[in-house]
């Protein structure tokens, strides 16, 4: 005969071989097909395990299949499912295999007798309901039948000496919900297959893709219940099947023709569950409470109570496990799990036993134990290890929940979600967290105020992370009070950094300077994750400020803080609110993509779509700005994608952000400045309006670059009315130049100059070194213009030299380099190419800081005259127009982030060049001038 290592490959009917016909097409399976008949090269007997549904029958007739060529006498296939006595295996397989009973004693005798000889596979199907006996028919046609293969299924194995076991694994589930992703996995192409087995007309599609992805997620990969449910597709649409399934087991009741065991799931488990003895039955309807998975001590803990032991649950489980009843997952510590389909049929014998709300309560005083002791130890050492069992589980805690929120024990359930909310929160969970917290806060309680402080600040940094300012603030104001009335500073503490997190939002510096400053006074254990988040907030008041230093400096802070803290919970806002100083103008370094790269390695071990929002943000701005378009179009398409899966409408400017600056690299003015435009709408809807004038800014900035005048002005004055007096001093530089590329465009040379320069020094000053690039190169453009041609190749040639070594290779919202060309090149000709060369060589020889001294020590064109409307400076103007508003000192200070004294020292020089004494006198002699328009 062929040997077992020729398999045949096409598909036999079982004509000859004794193997039924396939009623219908396998669908994947190809990796198992082949480990069972490398299991048959291998092992006289093979066992397939699994739980009922799972697929054993069908792997491994297509394993018999293939392999029935390499025997002489093919296959036969031997059923004992329909046997409910044991002493009838042996008859059944004589009658099987068409030997005759000769002797009625032991009619398995007959069978080997007949067999010693011959070349052949039997396949024994559902041995777990008669194991020994199937046991001993296995050995006996092994030992005495050298060229006889057995290969059995059964939920447990049959421990027979040289057994290869092969675990059946449910079906490839799809990677995503895509139609494509769908269509490809073993799970989702079974669905399709046998839907429109059932409904011809049946079309997988973008439309239904995700609620067929959900049948089969929500059924385990179970082929048994995808194929019983896609049957129902003539009278349920997926999305409605997907609705249905929770809590409905019976709605996949199978056709007549199905075996008995098989027509419908409740059967089916039903089938197993009657084999099982009382404490078997019992341990796994308590089980069903139990989601997620399990190990033994929660299954002691939850199920063990009388008239179980909880010293005898383990043997339990283990006797579960082998019947493939309860899954097991090997590891360092071994966890359990409970099929849905199972669970489901389990819980339903629990809600008859009686025992319900007994189960129900031993689950929530485990829950609000783990949660006690995890939320003590988060902040210290322990920390990482009682988040991780919080995730592991977190299923399970969610029942207990809802249960105990539902109405059965409410106390203990605010008490529970309370524990949970600082886990939550460091966790990225915000929804969850919104979800329960939201339940336990409208519940009447007489709870002391330490949990209520928690249930309050939870359910407001959960709103701050979804959008909703204005509940956020009222919550976290709640909360601080009622954390200062507990004596719990450590809460106080969170409540205040929430604080700072919604002045940031809102564009002010000062307010968060205040609040972290309020959290330092405060006394208490030392909380590294809470003072790295201060930092954050400290670094963001910087950025506000127009100091970048200062946020590189506080950003460095927080990474080091959030190195050591418990899980290093933090740890990528850190990164990214680092990265912003670099990113935003300072200069991208290799610290900079590291810092950047690590965040996002983070994130793959410890997902927060939140923070992944804010981080693939930068990661598009940071390869834009490299010139690297694809990467960055990557990083734009993830930033979108993080914030729409996790419901955070920071999303709604972020993502324009980063597709704003990509477009500005790619030198697309109007994709740029319409996706700034929706920045801007992005950040009032969500109440982030820190983006706004900064948005508005680099709007206008493009606008009057490409020479928008309309638009660049009416941006303008829309950012200023935005600031409304706020501390930003690099949005207020950003001003600045894009009113002198207006003055330039019209004309207006002198006042452009003054103004370009006013920017670049505003940019050098707050270490927005990229800005003060694009300011040397416009300035150098307006030397050209003015004709003043040796600067205009100095100033040209020390911004191209400077943009090197701060990886600032593609353009941003401030850069002109088209017209930078083009002065050069008229340079090029006035001077001719040796003057031109020396001037270039020395402008390359120039660092950025004596690029910025040389253009404010050059002047224009024309001297301004000492008295008069024309010997106003730039500064002197905007003070005249702030004025004219009818705004103080004090004011006119804060609007351009000056010192009140040197708004005193602006009005005494404008007084005495323009002769008059009054604020009175100078705000009309303005409207005379019409200075308002410039």
């Amino acid at each position: 005969m062929p040997g077992l290592g020729v398999i045949v490959t096409e598909r036999r009917v079982g004509r000859r071989f004794g193997l039924p016909a396939e009623m219908s097409s396998l669908v994947g399976r190809g990796p198992q097909i082949a480990a069972v008949l490398d299991g048959l090269r291998a092992a006289r007997v093979v066992t397939l395990t699994g739980p009922g549904g799972c697929g054993k029958t069908r792997l491994a007739l297509r394993a018999a299949r293939l392999a029935a060529d390499g025997f002489e006498e093919g296959a036969r296939l031997v059923e004992l499912a329909s046997l409910t006595d044991p002493a009838l295996v042996p008859g059944s397989v004589a009658e099987a295999l068409g030997v005759p009973e000769q002797d009625a004693a032991d009619p398995i005798a007959g069978v080997v007798r007949a067999l010693a000889d011959r070349q052949l596979l039997i396949v024994l199907d559902n041995c777990e309901h008669v194991l020994a006996s199937a046991a001993r028919v296995a050995v006996m046609l092994a030992r005495s039948c050298p060229q006889v293969r057995i290969m059995t299924t059964s939920r447990e194995r049959l421990d027979v000496p040289g057994e290869f076991v092969f675990p059946v694994p449910p079906l490839e589930l799809p990677e995503d919900s895509s139609a494509g992703a769908v269509a490809a996995s073993e799970a989702g192409s079974l669905f399709v297959a046998r839907a429109r087995a059932a409904s011809p007309a049946f079309t997988l599609a973008t439309g239904n893709a995700a609620a067929v992805a959900e049948v089969c997620s929500r059924l385990d990969g179970m082929p048994l219940a995808i194929e019983l449910a896609a049957a129902r597709c003539p009278a349920l649409g997926p999305a409605q099947l997907a609705a249905r399934l929770e809590g409905y087991p019976g709605l996949l009741s199978g056709g007549a023709a199905r075996p008995g065991r098989h027509r419908s799931l409740d059967a089916l488990v039903s089938w197993s569950y009657e084999l099982l003895d009382d404490a078997e039955r019992r341990l796994l309807a308590r089980l069903s409470v139990l989601r997620g998975g399990f190990d033994l001590d929660v299954a002691e803990r939850v199920a063990g109570a009388e008239p179980l032991a909880q010293q005898a649950v383990a043997g339990l489980l283990a006797s579960l496990a082998g019947k493939s009843l309860v899954q097991v997952q090997e590891g360092p510590a071994v966890r359990y799990w409970l099929l849905e389909t199972v669970r489901q049929f389990a819980a339903a014998r629990l809600g008859a036993s009686g025992e319900e709300t007994a189960v129900h309560a031993c689950l929530l005083e485990w829950a609000l134990q783990v949660a006690r002791s995890a939320e003590a130890a988060l902040p210290g050492a322990e920390g990482p290890s009682w988040s991780s069992r919080l995730s592991a589980g977190q299923a399970s805690i969610r029942v207990a929940l809802s249960w105990a929120l539902g109405g059965a024990e409410p106390e203990a359930g605010r008490e529970l979600a309370a524990r949970l909310a600082r886990w939550w929160i460091a966790t990225g969970r915000y929804s969850e967290a919104g979800q329960f917290l939201t339940m336990a806060a409208s519940l009447p309680s007489e709870a002391d105020p330490g949990i209520q402080a928690r249930i309050m600040l939870g359910a407001a940094w959960s709103a701050y992370h979804l959008g909703d300012n204005p509940r956020a603030a009222s919550l976290a104001a709640d909360g601080i009070a009622c954390a200062q009335q507990a004596g719990e500073p450590r809460l106080e503490v969170w409540g205040r950094n929430l604080l700072a997190g919604l002045a940031w939002s809102a564009g002010d510096a000062d307010r968060i300077v205040a609040e972290v400053e309020a959290s330092r006074a405060l006394s208490g254990q030392a909380d590294p994750a809470l003072a790295a988040r201060a930092q954050i907030m400290l670094a963001h008041a910087a950025f506000l400020g127009g100091d970048l230093a200062g946020q590189d400096r506080h950003g460095r802070l927080a990474i080091e803080l959030a190195r050591t803290a418990a899980g290093q919970e933090g740890l990528v806002l850190a990164l990214t609110a680092w990265s912003i100083s670099a990113i935003a103008g300072a200069g991208i370094q290799p610290a900079t993509v590291a810092a950047l790269e690590e965040a996002a390695d983070v994130l793959e071990a410890h997902p927060d779509r939140f923070a992944e929002t804010v981080m693939r943000r930068l990661r598009a701005e940071l390869f834009a700005t490299l010139g690297q378009f694809e990467a960055a179009e990557t990083e734009v398409g993830l930033c979108w994608a993080a914030g729409r899966s996790g419901a955070f409408r920071v999303v709604e400017f972020a993502g324009p952000l980063a597709e704003a600056r990509l477009a500005a690299a790619r030198d697309d003015i109007a994709a740029a400045i319409g996706a700034l435009r929706r920045a801007a709408d992005g950040g009032r809807r969500v109440g982030i309006v820190m983006q706004v004038p900064a948005a508005l800014a680099h709007l206008a900035c493009l606008a009057a670059i490409a020479g928008d005048e309309s638009t660049a002005a009416a941006a303008v004055g829309e950012a200023r009315a935005a600031l409304g007096g706020r501390r930003q001093a690099i949005t207020a530089a950003a001003l600045g130049y894009a009113e002198g590329v207006i003055a330039w465009h019209r004309g207006e040379l002198a006042d452009a100059e003054h103004l370009v320069r006013d920017a670049t020094v505003r940019w050098d000053r707050g270490c927005d070194r990229m800005g003060a690039c694009d300011g040397i190169e416009l300035l150098g453009v307006l030397a050209a213009a003015r004709e003043r041609f040796s600067d205009a190749a100095r100033l040209l040639a020390a911004a191209d030299a400077a943009r090197r070594p701060l990886q600032y290779l593609a353009p941003g919202f401030t850069a002109n380099r088209g017209a930078a060309a083009r002065a050069a090149s008229q340079a090029r000709d006035v001077l001719g190419e040796d003057r031109f060369t020396q001037a270039w060589e020395e402008g390359q020889g120039l660092t950025l800081d004596d690029a910025v001294a040389y253009a404010t020590r050059r002047g224009g064109g024309r001297k301004r005259p000492a008295t008069g409307w024309a010997s106003l400076t730039p500064a002197e103007r905007e003070v005249v127009r702030l004025v004219r508003q009818g705004l103080r000192n004090d004011a006119i200070a804060r609007r351009l982030f000056i010192a009140p004294g040197t708004v005193k020292v602006h009005m005494s020089h404008i007084f005495a060049k323009l002769g008059i004494t009054t604020r009175a006198e100078l705000a009309a002699q303005a409207a005379a001038q019409d200075l308002t328009a410039r």
